[in-house]
């Protein structure tokens, strides 16, 4: 029987400084808690309040089958009525998950519903409309992303608002055992892995953790997880590079990486590297938040 450890530190209103030589620097994921609960976000987003706010939105949401994304596109009020049908009854086919919605750029005004903003967990040259860069996820209890990486070997900050979620992580070492497809995807599903076709998952070392309302989840490059929402949440996160991660991320030319992605990471490169400002970079960057890969 494969063991699952829940080894990852959880700590409590940690400061930027320790976050970058503590986390970052050694490539350790952490949950932080105690930095975000005073956001007016935690009383105020609901699927309700999107809806009072942008009704007629139109947004997209993602099933994840057999190896394959498929995308249905929706109104903000239609989204929210399959999700309440869904809530009502135990259903036996899981609902599309708005999965990598760039909310905060569709909605710029509840960027002020997250305030004050972790700056100090970011490169300074994220900055400049820090929230740009946010990607979000709205789903129904059930929800489910299949095992992955994050597409440019980013760094990312995961943000939970509402509802509870578990992360099964493996350190970007053990993507050798689970079996990697286009790219980013794995064929392993840790719930119930099958070992029999996977015997190589045997030398994994998965950890779950459970994902609370309010705390901060880090995730360094290359990090596999596989998540699954306990109840109806709302979650947003940030992917960001360092210098040093930028350089490998080109660097995965060689392993594979798609040419958009690299181009991606080369946009960033220029800013984080060259100093080019981010107002310039993100006009060729913002294709990325709709990217599906």
């Amino acid at each position: 029987m494969l063991s699952i450890s829940s080894d990852i530190d959880r700590r409590y209103q940690l400061s930027g400084k320790e976050f970058f030589s503590e986390y970052v620097k050694k490539s350790q994921p952490v949950i932080i808690s105690g930095v975000i609960q005073t956001w007016d976000a935690f009383t105020k987003w609901s699927l309700l309040y999107f809806q009072s706010l942008a009704p007629d939105l139109k947004i997209y949401a993602k099933h994840f089958r057999n190896g394959k994304i498929e995308i249905e596109n929706f109104t903000f009020q239609e989204y929210a009525d399959i999700l309440n049908i869904n809530e009502q009854g135990e259903q036996e086919i899981r609902p599309p998950y708005c999965h990598d919605l760039p909310l905060l750029s569709l909605i710029p005004e509840i960027v002020k519903d997250i305030q004050p903003f972790v700056l100090e967990y970011l490169p300074k040259w994220y900055s400049y409309k820090w929230w740009r860069y946010c990607q979000f996820f709205i789903g129904a209890s059930r929800s489910l992303t299949p095992l992955h990486f994050d597409c440019l070997l980013t760094n990312n900050l995961f943000f939970q608002i509402s509802g509870r979620k578990q992360f099964t992580l493996f350190l970007r070492e053990d993507a050798q055992y689970c079996y990697r497809y286009n790219w980013r995807w794995f064929k392993i599903d840790p719930e119930k892995p099958d070992l029999a076709q996977y015997p190589l998952y045997q030398n994994a070392k998965p950890i779950q953790v459970i994902v609370n309302p309010g705390d901060i989840l880090y995730m360094p490059p290359g990090t596999l997880h596989h998540v699954r929402s306990w109840d109806k949440s709302i979650s947003f996160n940030i992917d960001w590079h360092t210098q040093h991660s930028v350089l490998q991320g080109l660097a995965a030319i060689t392993k594979g990486m798609p040419l958009k992605n690299v181009y991606y990471n080369f946009l960033l490169a220029l800013g984080l590297i060259v100093k080019v400002p981010p107002q310039v970079i993100f006009r060729f960057y913002k294709t990325y938040l709709n990217y599906v890969s």
